[in-house]
C-alpha cells in the first residue's frame, strides 16, 4: 500500500469511528488512527489537509436531501429534526458561515445519531447542537471532504 491509499484508508477509518457510539476504545482506536495520519503526512512532508465549513464542496444538496430523509433517529423519529428553512436562519442569527445543505445535514446527523444520549444531559439545546455541529464541520486536521466521505462510506452503506 502506497503513501496515498494509506492515507485513504485512514481518513476512512477516522470516519468509521465517528459513526460509533463514543467509548473509550472507539477514542483509542480513532487516536491511532489519527496519529498513523499525521505521521504520514510529516514523512512526507505535507501538512495535514485541513478543513473549514467552506471547503467541502463536493457534499451537495441532493446529497443532504437523500441523507437526512432517510435518518432513523435515536428518539425513534424519521426524517430530519430540523428543516433546511431553519438551520438558514439558525445560520443567519449566528453569523456561521458555509454551505447549509452541509450544515443541514451534519445537525440533524448529530441529532439523528446521539439525541437520545444528550437529551440525558443538561447539554439538550439548540447552542449545543449547534456548536458541535461546527466543530464536526471545521475540523482542522480533517479531510477537507470530511462529510462527503462520511456520507459516501458510513451512511450508504
Amino acid at each position: 500500500m502506497g503513501e496515498t491509499e494509506a492515507r485513504g484508508w485512514l481518513l476512512l477509518k477516522i470516519a468509521e469511528c465517528m459513526g460509533e457510539e463514543p467509548s473509550d476504545r472507539m477514542a483509542d482506536r480513532l487516536a491511532t488512527y489519527n496519529g498513523a495520519y499525521q505521521a504520514i503526512c510529516q514523512w512526507e512532508g505535507q501538512r495535514p489537509r485541513t478543513s473549514n465549513l467552506q471547503s467541502n464542496k463536493s457534499f451537495t444538496l441532493a446529497d443532504a436531501e437523500d441523507w437526512t430523509s432517510r435518518m432513523v433517529n435515536a428518539d425513534g423519529t424519521k426524517g430530519p429534526h430540523w428543516t433546511l428553512e431553519q438551520v438558514k436562519q439558525i445560520m443567519a442569527q449566528r453569523n456561521i458561515p458555509g454551505d447549509p445543505a452541509q450544515f443541514w445535514a451534519a445537525i440533524n446527523m448529530i441529532y439523528s445519531d446521539y439525541c437520545k444520549a444528550i437529551q440525558k444531559t443538561s447539554a439538550n439545546t439548540l447552542d449545543f447542537y449547534v456548536s458541535i455541529t461546527r466543530a464536526f464541520l471545521d475540523d482542522e486536521d480533517a479531510n477537507p471532504d470530511k462529510l462527503k466521505l462520511y456520507y459516501d462510506h458510513i451512511v450508504k452503506h
